[in-house]
């Protein structure tokens, strides 16, 4: 049964610290509805103003970024506690304490007057096998709260999410968030489905992608540069089987690697229909998802404590994406193909570009508005895919 928006969490992701200059940070955050926020800084002599813009991806979550403005300089090497007010006047500590360290009542940031130390990683797949490289940063975070030894920035450059290389039990989950939240259903072209929801109920959705597209004798040529062939395939991941098609299976997707709170909306029953083949390789995949999320809470805390600069690298799209002018020529030539890279790469605006440089994806953010005003209407979102 889905929630009610008011059984929802109000917080659902972040924050996430973003770009940090001794003026100016920008702070990531996902709500179950538009929010007002006041930010606390714990630091005499500082005043913050603060600007927060709200974005929908559907019924029941927005994206916010508060872009604050300090009137006097931060101190380099001081570790700063901060905290977000909801409107109950509720902070950090009461809507997400796993973002706390122990002992702390909240969460701190530290400006650094050097960058002698940093944090590089990229890579993050749900399903792989090992831990999740984010814990191992979160321990070092713990274990040394000396704030002139924090890193002074967590560099990700890229693969924040697979896109291409999709768990079952992970593309379940996001089906089921997407219910719970009511992200956007968009028409499709291109495929044998119309639309999002036709592709959520049809029984190629999971493992079985590939027989989405096109049937007719003229695009079997299409199907094999798509997934597989003589030819080098746009989707080229060995595992592009359950690859992300839509805005909202990419949105949800970021929501589940960034945050353990949307974990508590969602199920990982098996859908019904897999082949006995895909039901072993999906009871396989379950327990690597589920000690995934097990440690998403470290992983959100460290984002909550240094300042995270990204960029996509591939997998964030699609396999191998731009790797030549043929790929490119096959791949923005064609409707589907075109819609899905395009659905990643306004995941990409809103996820990750957005705070790493907020005036400059200002006019890509307005025209999204647009978009979102118009529910995702199909003219408005290829002009927008066009300009990314």
């Amino acid at each position: 049964m889905t929630p009610s928006p008011e059984s929802l969490p109000l917080v659902l992701a972040g924050p996430v610290l973003r770009r940090l200059e001794p003026q100016r940070l920008a702070i990531w955050l996902v709500g179950s509805q538009p929010l007002q926020l006041d930010f606390v800084l714990e630091h005499p002599g500082v005043t913050a103003q603060i600007n927060c813009q709200t974005v929908p991806i559907g019924r029941s979550a927005f994206i916010h970024l508060l872009d604050i403005h300090f009137d006097t300089a931060l101190p380099f090497d001081v570790a700063l506690e901060y905290d977000l007010l909801l409107d109950s006047g509720e902070g950090i500590a009461s809507w997400a304490p796993h973002l706390l360290y122990p002992g702390a009542s909240r969460p701190s940031l530290v400006l650094r007057e050097r960058i002698d130390q940093l944090l590089h990683g990229s890579c993050r797949k749900p399903h792989h096998p090992a831990a999740d490289g984010l814990l191992c940063a979160d321990r070092l975070l713990q274990a040394n709260p000396n704030p002139q030894q924090r890193p002074a920035v967590l560099m990700m450059t890229g693969d924040q999410v697979y896109a291409d290389d999709v768990a079952g039990p992970m593309l379940r989950a996001i089906h089921s968030l997407i219910e719970h939240l009511g992200l956007f259903e968009e028409s499709l072209e291109g495929a044998l489905v119309a639309d999002s929801a036709e592709l959520y109920g049809h029984p190629a959705c999971y493992y079985h992608r590939a027989d989405l597209l096109p049937a007719q004798e003229g695009n079997e040529t299409l199907r094999e540069r798509f997934f597989g062939g003589k030819r080098k395939p746009i989707f080229s991941s060995s595992n592009a089987d359950n690859h992300l098609v839509t805005f909202a299976e990419v949105m949800a997707m970021y929501l589940l690697v960034w945050s353990p709170t949307p974990w508590s909306l969602v199920q990982m029953d098996m859908p019904a229909g897999l082949t006995d083949k895909r039901q072993a390789r999906y009871q396989e995949e379950l327990p690597l998802i589920e000690g995934f999320t097990a440690g998403l809470g470290g992983g959100a805390r460290v984002m909550a404590h240094l300042p995270c600069l990204m960029i996509f690298d591939d997998h964030d799209i699609t396999d191998d994406w731009n790797l030549s002018a043929q790929w490119e020529e096959t791949a923005y030539g064609h409707p589907f193909s075109r819609r899905i890279i395009g659905n990643a790469l306004l995941g990409y605006l809103l996820c990750q570009g957005w705070g790493n440089d907020p005036d400059s994806c200002t006019p890509l953010l307005e025209q999204y508005c647009s978009l979102a005003e118009q529910h995702l209407a199909k003219q408005a979102q290829d002009a927008l895919i066009g300009e990314l």
